[in-house]
């Protein structure tokens, strides 16, 4: 990353932050409420029984990444 993005990003996080300290969210309900969410959508590609694992797999995967989540380098192909 170049040296000018990477402080644009900080300066960008650092701002929010302070933002978020003004505002009255719930963050534990936030976050409860976006994990249920993606537990659930996770949970349904499970069920689907016309997927074979490796599509499930990937569907989960996409999930993940969907959320910004990291899946590593295991899946990395």
């Amino acid at each position: 990353m170049n040296i000018k993005l990477e402080l644009l990003s900080g300066a960008i996080s650092d701002a929010i932050c302070e933002k978020l300290a003004y505002m009255e969210i719930n963050a534990d309900e936030t976050i409860d409420t976006r994990a249920t969410a993606i537990l659930a959508e996770i949970q349904n590609i499970l069920t689907e029984e016309n997927l074979s694992d490796f599509d499930a797999i990937e569907k989960i995967v996409a999930v993940l990444q969907k959320n910004k989540l990291s899946t590593g380098t295991r899946h990395d192909f």
